[in-house]
């Protein structure tokens, strides 16, 4: 789902969060060095965001996926360091969390950017007060039993802090743990331009399998962009990041209405809101459509800024 609108825009019912911002690592780093400065810090904020009152709010259930991805993200990027077995079972406890909220968060996304907009551009349709309530109550359906953010936060950190293979490299690992930061981040940086690029040329917005593959690869490739941006040129850190985030955008909002179709379908709905509903999604769907190949195009002709010599 999309998670892009940037710099803290608001909307009635969610925030959506900007760009992160990662603790600052410098170019001279070891990777061990950097990999831990970045994993100290991303548990820190998945913390921050956990302990906070109204956990059921759509930002705060927002903020707390967000920061799992990036924990995900962040051992998928440093996996060549890490022992693969525990690497694995980590990645799949924080995916098996961050699933739990998976469905409420697909309802406040689509109260967010569905119902919200069409009840500015359709004020006096009576249609939307029972698409509404439907949506709200399928939301609340959606939340889990108990909700306690703060303690499955507490529970991660606790469980990274004590993996030591996380803090200190295994043997065969350890001349890796002490290599430079700046080639280890270029190297990865270069391999999943390839395999992005690659996706872009051959994706195909009617199967929604390939598109949800290039949505996978692009963030493949942004995550570790701002983990490692202050370690490169800024301004070409922040060309190739606005591209690939123009990619995200359609595509993700092109899935939001794909599964909005999907939630509408489930509510116990009259025809009319049923039919003003799947109306605006067929809108949504041919404009995000119609979006795609330029910022795809865009991206594909991006100087690659890792290379600077």
């Amino acid at each position: 789902m999309t998670e892009t609108v940037r710099r803290g825009v608001a909307t009635d019912s969610v925030i959506v969060i900007g760009r992160a911002a990662p603790p600052a690592i410098a170019a001279d780093l070891t990777v061990g060095a950097g990999f831990e400065a970045v994993l100290s810090g991303s548990v820190r904020a998945l913390r921050h965001v956990s302990h906070r009152a109204e956990q059921d709010r759509p930002e705060v259930i927002h903020r707390f996926r967000v920061g799992l991805r990036r924990l995900r993200s962040l051992i998928s990027a440093f996996s060549k360091i890490l022992p693969e077995e525990e690497r694995r079972a980590l990645g799949a406890r924080l995916g098996a969390l961050g699933k739990q909220y998976s469905r409420v968060r697909e309802w406040d996304v689509f109260i967010a950017s569905t119902l919200s907009p069409m009840a500015t551009s359709l004020p006096d349709e009576p249609a939307l007060l029972e698409l509404e309530a439907c949506a709200r109550e399928a939301r609340q359906r959606a939340l889990p039993s108990s909700i306690d953010l703060a303690a499955a936060a507490d529970d991660i950190a606790a469980a990274i802090d004590a993996a030591t293979w996380l803090h200190t490299p295994r043997t065969e690992l350890s001349e890796l743990w002490q290599s430079n930061l700046k080639d280890f981040a270029s190297d990865l940086l270069r391999k999943r331009h390839r395999r992005l690029k690659k996706r872009l040329k051959a994706v195909d917005l009617d199967q929604q399998p390939s598109f949800h593959d290039l949505r996978i690869q692009a963030k493949k490739i942004r995550y570790p962009i701002e983990m490692f941006k202050d370690i490169f040129d800024s301004d070409r850190v922040e060309d190739y990041l606005d591209r690939v985030i123009a990619v995200q955008d359609a595509l993700g909002h092109l899935n939001d209405a794909l599964i909005a179709r999907e939630l509408i379908a489930d509510l116990p709905l009259s025809s009319r809101p049923q039919g003003l509903a799947n109306g605006w999604l067929a809108r949504e769907i041919e404009l995000c459509r119609q979006r795609f190949p330029a910022a795809a195009k865009k991206l594909r002709k991006a100087t690659p800024f890792w290379d600077e010599k």
